[in-house]
């Protein structure tokens, strides 16, 4: 009994000690939480999707789906040789047009009319609070760091979840002239490590911002949820619509498939560029995450003339097979007439010139 009353007191010392690291965050207060109140998408105490949107579903078991990801792995979840990329200099400057490099994950470089904007950089190995522990980067995907980068001139980020607003890259940025346009509520986090305040532009749904001259970014719904600790919600989670005199891209955040994405497509359609997420789906959890399919048909409700998918070939978050999600859109995209492109690592998309569609995976 001893024993075991230690081996408990052991593990609630390390869930506290965790839940107070500086790389966890910090709930929203005053002014900023005041501004949350307000917004129409809060209530109860935490940020809403517009239908209901259970994390989990009804036959989802937390030890079922523990065992299949410690003890029962699908041998091809992670890749066995290192994946192929392109290493350039991205401080040579870029043509006119419209430029994206990939990093993995939903993680790339936009360069538009001179500005240099990084969405949901996360260059750290682990998508976790703390860099001894968490999921890692598959072998051969961790090319580029903040020290490759041009500079920096805006961050966007989607949500506040490890896999997308990675606390090591986001420090060093902190003190710097980069600038932040979040969603409501993760500009607590910003603040808390080191970003001054008005470097920091928080956005609800239908919010836009002409905070970049010369183009228009507005925050759009996706259907998910948010939190770095116990709790959910306290911050919002967002896509954005990117749209110049010459371009316009949607930037999708993680997201289940609902109604948004053929508002969106209706309100501000046709989009040159929809980036979707398209990978860590599981029948456990239908909601949050779009099954490969269905991200084809969110671009279609988009209007979208190209679809990029994203958020796979990085990090095993979910239980498929690496590379099925792109197998299974490369699929759905010849049905549906979908052009698709999907760059390696370090591989450029250049707006209205080039789509890299290898099939290198």
């Amino acid at each position: 009994m001893l024993v075991f009353l230690v081996i408990v007191a052991v593990l609630a010392l390390a869930v506290y000690a965790g839940l107070h690291l500086e790389s966890v965050g910090k709930e929203p207060t005053g002014a900023r939480l005041e501004r949350i109140e307000k917004s129409p998408n809060y209530k109860h105490g935490s940020f809403q999707n517009l239908t209901n949107t259970p994390v989990q579903s009804e036959d989802a078991s937390y030890w079922v789906m523990a065992r299949k990801f410690f003890f029962d792995k699908d041998p091809n979840i992670e890749p066995v040789e290192p994946l192929p990329s392109i290493k350039s200099d991205l401080k040579q400057e870029v043509g006119p047009l419209p430029t994206i490099t990939y990093f993995g994950h939903s993680s790339y470089l936009l360069q538009i009319d001179g500005r240099n904007i990084l969405m949901d950089p996360v260059f750290s190995e682990r998508t976790s609070p703390v860099q001894f522990f968490g999921t890692k980067n598959f072998k051969g995907t961790n090319v580029y760091s903040l020290k490759d980068m041009p500079r920096i001139d805006y961050v966007f980020l989607s949500h506040d979840h490890y896999d997308h607003m990675d606390y090591e890259t986001l420090k060093q940025l902190a003190g710097t002239a980069t600038k932040f346009i979040v969603p409501l509520g993760v500009g607590e986090h910003l603040e808390y490590w080191g970003v001054a305040n008005d470097h920091i532009t928080e956005l609800d749904w239908w919010e836009n911002t002409a905070a970049i001259p010369g183009i228009r970014l507005t925050a759009a719904p996706a259907r998910h949820f948010s939190g770095r600790g116990l709790k959910r919600g306290k911050s919002l989670w967002a896509s954005y619509i990117l749209e110049t005199d010459s371009t316009r891209i949607f930037l999708g955040g993680d997201s289940g498939y609902e109604k948004h994405f053929k508002e969106i497509g209706q309100k501000f359609g046709p989009f040159d560029l929809a980036i979707l997420e398209c990978g860590q789906y599981n029948r456990w959890w239908p909601f949050i995450h779009m099954m490969p399919e269905q991200t084809a048909q969110a671009s279609i409700d988009l209007g979208a003339k190209v679809l990029w998918p994203v958020h796979w070939g990085k990090f095993a978050l979910a239980l498929h097979p690496w590379n099925e999600s792109i197998r299974r859109i490369t699929v759905k995209a010849t049905e549906f007439n979908i052009q698709l492109t999907t760059p390696k690592i370090g591989e450029q998309i250049i707006i209205g010139e080039k789509y890299p569609n290898e099939k290198w995976w």
